[in-house]
């Protein structure tokens, strides 16, 4: 399916000129917010660094202090001042109390937001956070129970990287991820670049963006609006946009551990170096996942396809990542990135581009 535009090229490029720029304002906007957030909770993050006020109290009668970092796959992950963290079978656990707010995700899909405590009865309650009647929590019927995440996600990993297909180099790669997620809605700011030399030529020069919003409308189902540009000079790209509009449907969604597929349509347009400018509509589908590996670990997978003129032109990008946390703020990523692209360009072809990076991630 194609339908082509008549677009101007000095157009196009003026749109783009003024998305990366209002990509990067938001950027540092939510870069200002996280920072805002961060030095005005500094004294509360080193008071909840020392505040082990949640309480677990067991079936044997047994009352157990200390941070509670998550309940999930039947088990409690909890924090104190004298012993490592320890995990706690939800079936000895006969009440738990939470000094803060807290997210419940219960079986059904559904997330309740507040304070866990027991009423005078001894039954473990959540008090809403929006206020109104407390209800009874059944370990039975919840998901998981985390505390609230921050305001802002982020996170920026330099490193270098490899390239095989239609090219062989080395070179540097920074990337940064920015990530808003709230009940009803998630914003997600992505960001790519790679650069080498050889021999004093330009032989990797390939950069790229994504801005993408959410809305959750049911606790599965939601709208995305995404605009991704990208540039390629060694596959002829001079600048790619393409906003697109899809409806996703999330089978699973924790902090650790994500599935979700979308589906819908998107308007390309293409400035290449030495090929004509083109502009058309695809096809457009999507898969985001994430799955943590012990208490260290999380691999995520990100796959984008545009489809148009049938299934003759496919043009994907699959982004596979590997973290494996060194500390609180600093990690490990290992991340393969796979480009395939064929279309109208001087020198497209079916081959698939995969690129190896490997960084040092911090986390703000």
């Amino acid at each position: 399916m194609q339908a082509n535009f008549t677009a101007n090229r000095h157009g196009r490029m003026s749109q783009a000129v003024f998305f990366i720029a209002a990509f990067i304002a938001i950027g540092l906007a939510g870069s200002v917010e996280a920072q805002s957030t961060t030095s005005t909770s500094d004294d509360k993050s080193s008071q909840a660094a020392a505040d082990y006020s949640d309480q677990v109290i067991l079936k044997n009668g047994s009352v157990i202090r200390g941070k509670i970092v998550y309940v999930e796959k039947d088990s409690l992950l909890l924090e104190t001042d004298s012993f490592d963290p320890v995990k706690i079978s939800v079936w000895k656990i006969q009440s738990i109390k939470t000094t803060s707010k807290v997210d419940v995700v219960l079986d059904n899909g559904k997330r309740w937001r507040g304070r866990i405590s027991t009423n005078q009865k001894g039954e473990m309650v959540l008090e809403p956070y929006e206020g109104g009647k407390d209800r009874q929590l059944n370990f039975g019927f919840i998901d998981g129970i985390y505390h609230i995440r921050p305001a802002w996600d982020n996170k920026m990993t330099i490193g270098g990287s490899q390239t095989t297909g239609s090219s062989d180099v080395l070179g540097f790669s920074i990337s940064g991820t920015s990530t808003r997620d709230s009940e009803k809605n998630r914003l997600t700011f992505l960001s790519q670049l790679t650069y080498a030399e050889a021999n004093g030529d330009v032989v990797e020069d390939n950069w790229s963006g994504t801005a993408k919003y959410d809305y959750f409308f049911r606790p599965r189902m939601y709208l995305a609006v995404a605009e991704e540009i990208h540039h390629n000079k060694l596959t002829d790209l001079r600048l790619r946009t393409v906003t697109s509009g899809s409806v996703g449907y999330n089978f699973v969604r924790k902090p650790e551990t994500l599935f979700e597929a979308e589906a819908g349509i998107g308007v390309m347009t293409e400035d290449f170096y030495q090929t004509t400018d083109d502009s058309f509509v695809a096809l457009r589908a999507g898969v985001n996942a994430k799955m943590a590996l012990g208490d260290k670990a999380i691999i995520t997978d990100n796959l984008v396809v545009y489809l148009s003129d049938g299934v003759d032109r496919v043009q994907g990008v699959n982004t596979f990542k590997f973290d494996l946390e060194l500390s609180h703020r600093w990690g490990l990523e290992i991340a393969s990135i796979i480009n395939h692209y064929s279309g109208p360009s001087f020198i497209s072809t079916d081959d698939a581009d995969i690129k190896w990076t490997v960084g040092v991630s911090s986390k703000f």
